[in-house]
């Protein structure tokens, strides 16, 4: 009370505060933002429009979920290169739809929220007369095999009880279409554009006529690799010369970047680790036994959930499946280490089920699902025609026009509840089956051979390092930083210290992992967010099982690479190009009016190739060599070349004869050189039209 008090009889002075900041922000303009936290969710501005982190992160999900969907799991890097395909798909598709927007090829569908094909040309390609030929492939009469329009069109007239009773299959249709409304802009858009194509007649022309121009050589060649390496004197001043006169193509160019040191704390089990998983393993052996719920137990203390699927003779792990389909319910295994972890395997259940089988099924998916599947199934038994109700209240209509009818199916082709009932039950039975779609009542009409299968579970450790282990190498970690604060600390440290070892990378500032390091996104994101304070050295990072610490080594700016950082290519370049000035060299000294004399001078064998042209470039036993099929195709019968510096040597030829075949014509070629043109063009629009916007990409800003 008393604090109040004196609150209230020094209102004034707060008041005075309240006035002098609210005069200085209008004084100075403040910038708001300096009180908010709040990111800006902006991840790319595509030629001035600002597209949301959202938009692409639903793109990588959507990617993600579709590995998934097909049993996959994913490592770190395959989850990396997602974000990279999210990212050029997102982009891609930002694109494209401006550019179809700007043709007048689209319109905008706003319940799709994306530019699409008109209402008529959505209607022809999926009731009409062009039905998309996906479509056709996933509507097929399960009997024979070939597109049922009705089923397509029954799936299509439930869409809007769908949306309700099945919001999972109804969202998949939405995504489909989705996929229509692309898959048919884009290749009208690339129809466009490659039909913009034209070849002249007389490129054609000179196109056949190199392909039917043709002649016979004998040759001698002098490889490069007759000298040894080692031989050859690298000088750095000859090499830096070198590399001026190459270094502007294209290969040597450099994306901007930062290149980094690190070095790695790896966590790993200390011997007193592994012994206490095996011991803890061990201590729950006897409790694993005898256990009535396995389920429950392996879900308490297994790194192994429970198994439910049957396996036949074969099918296990060589470990286990001779124990298994040798022992009684209920045995165990003693313990055994396997996959980086200690094991024991019990035998859970043993039953005769059938590899395949072919029913009818309702599927009913309302609130009282149960209960309907319930009256329905005692209608059945009292006689019912199971296809008449199966066609009324079916929620599955692919099968619903078929009286509910599922052809032969084999393991792994249904969810499992379904496949087990339909595997383990007996012909003509009912049963009760609920699934991920909601209840389904199952009549089973035929089963293939049975055969002993039996349900095994495993209690399972993985070996890992103790919390007491994760310490000890933070310690160190933390030791290092303290004592390392400088690139020059950092670098001597780890040269007087053999137990650490510094790693280099270079960076580019989308890049989502270190070479060999799991989670490294924060450290390329530290590095890229920090370029000023190059030689400066990083927290600690925790990146998987490892701790990463870092120091910026220098900021690369977009441009050519320097010599150090490709002097290995530039030298084994450099080397050939002394070889083959040496080689040239030496044939100043020798008789080369004939090839003979070459070869006998050289000791070499004389050679001949047949039927070559210049539009092949190449021949047997010589290769791919531009040069010299330039100079040969145009000399004359009897002519003997100078010596030819090609890619693999140094040749000397001459022509013994010429001819003109009837390989092609013009016609086929102008033919060829447009389709060729064309696929050129259509896998160059991407790039060009990236090429052609102002991208602004802010990745870097998350995670």
């Amino acid at each position: 009370m008393a604090a109040i008090q004196s609150l209230r009889k020094n209102s004034w002075i707060l008041t005075l505060v309240i006035g002098l900041a609210l005069l200085a922000f209008i004084v100075t303009g403040l910038d708001t933002s300096l009180f908010s936290s709040r990111q800006s969710n902006v991840v790319a501005k595509i030629n001035g429009e600002e597209f949301t982190y959202d938009e692409y992160y639903s793109m990588y999900e959507m990617l993600e979920n579709q590995q998934k969907s097909n049993g996959q799991e994913l490592s770190n890097s395959q989850r990396e290169q997602l974000h990279t395909m999210a990212w050029r798909q997102f982009l891609t598709g930002k694109l494209f739809e401006k550019a179809y927007s700007n043709l007048g090829i689209s319109e905008y569908k706003s319940y799709l929220n994306m530019q699409g094909i008109s209402d008529d040309e959505i209607q022809d390609i999926t009731v009409g007369e062009n039905i998309d030929p996906e479509l056709q492939y996933y509507f097929r009469n399960p009997q024979t095999g070939q597109f049922d329009k009705d089923v397509l069109l029954n799936v299509l007239s439930n869409l809007s009880a769908a949306k309700e009773n099945n919001p999972e299959f109804y969202e998949s249709w939405v995504q489909f279409e989705k996929t229509l409304h692309e898959n048919t802009l884009r290749r009208k858009y690339v129809s466009l554009v490659a039909n913009g194509v034209y070849v002249t007649k007389l490129d054609a022309e000179d196109i056949a006529t190199s392909k039917n121009e043709q002649f016979t050589i004998e040759y001698v060649k002098l490889p490069y690799e007759d000298i040894a390496d080692s031989s050859i004197v690298v000088k750095d001043s000859e090499l830096a010369s070198f590399y001026k006169t190459i270094k502007n193509e294209k290969r040597f160019k450099r994306e901007k970047g930062v290149a980094l040191n690190y070095v790695t704390f790896d966590i790993l089990p200390t011997s007193d680790d592994i012994k206490a998983v095996e011991n803890a393993v061990v201590a729950k052996a006897e409790d694993f036994k005898n256990t009535k719920n396995e389920k429950l137990f392996l879900n308490l203390n297994s790194d192994v959930a429970f198994d439910a699927n049957y396996y036949k003779k074969g099918s296990l792990a060589a470990s286990v499946d001779s124990f298994a389909f040798s022992g009684s319910i209920g045995d165990i295994t003693p313990v055994y280490f396997e996959n980086n972890s200690y094991n024991i395997a019990k035998i859970s259940d043993i039953r005769l089920g059938a590899d395949s089988a072919k029913v009818q099924h309702i599927l009913v998916t309302s609130e009282n699902a149960y209960n309907v599947v319930d009256s329905l199934k005692k209608v059945v038994e009292n006689g019912g025609d199971f296809a008449a109700l199966a066609k009324q209240y079916s929620a599955d209509s692919a099968s619903a026009v078929n009286g509910g009818l599922i052809d032969w199916f084999q393991e792994g082709q249904m969810v499992r509840s379904f496949q087990d009932s339909s595997f383990f039950g007996n012909v003509n039975g009912l049963y009760i089956v609920p699934s991920q779609y909601g209840v389904h009542l199952v009549k089973i009409l035929a089963q293939g051979p049975k055969s002993k299968r039996v349900q095994v579970q495993v209690l399972s450790k993985a070996v890992t390092y103790s919390q007491q282990t994760r310490s000890k190498v933070y310690q160190n970690a933390v030791k290092f930083v303290s004592e390392n604060r400088t690139k020059e600390q950092f670098e001597a440290t780890i040269e007087a210290d053999q137990s650490l070892i510094m790693r280099t990378a270079t960076t580019e500032e989308n890049q989502r992992l270190l070479p060999g390091i799991d989670d490294s996104r924060q450290v390329i994101r530290w590095a890229h967010q920090n370029k000023k304070k190059v030689g400066e050295v990083s927290e600690i990072f925790r990146c998987g099982d490892r701790f990463v610490v870092a120091v910026i080594d220098k900021v690369l700016e977009e441009g050519v690479q320097s010599l150090d950082e490709v002097k290995d290519v530039v030298k084994v370049e450099f080397i050939n190009e002394q070889k083959k000035k040496q080689l040239l060299a030496e044939l100043k000294n020798v008789d080369c009016s004939s090839v003979a004399s070459v070869a006998q001078a050289k000791s070499k064998t004389v050679e001949e190739s047949a039927n070559l042209s210049y539009a092949s470039m190449s021949g047997p036993n010589i290769g791919f060599e531009p040069a010299v099929f330039a100079t040969l195709s145009t000399m004359e019968k009897g002519a003997v070349s100078k010596p030819i510096a090609g890619e693999r040597g140094v040749y000397v030829a001459q022509v013994t004869a010429k001819q003109t075949a009837d390989v092609t014509t013009a016609e086929k070629e102008k033919e060829v050189l447009k389709q060729r043109a064309s696929s050129v063009m259509t896998n160059s629009i991407y790039k060009i039209l990236e090429d052609g916007s102002d991208i602004e990409d802010n990745r870097i800003n998350f995670n």
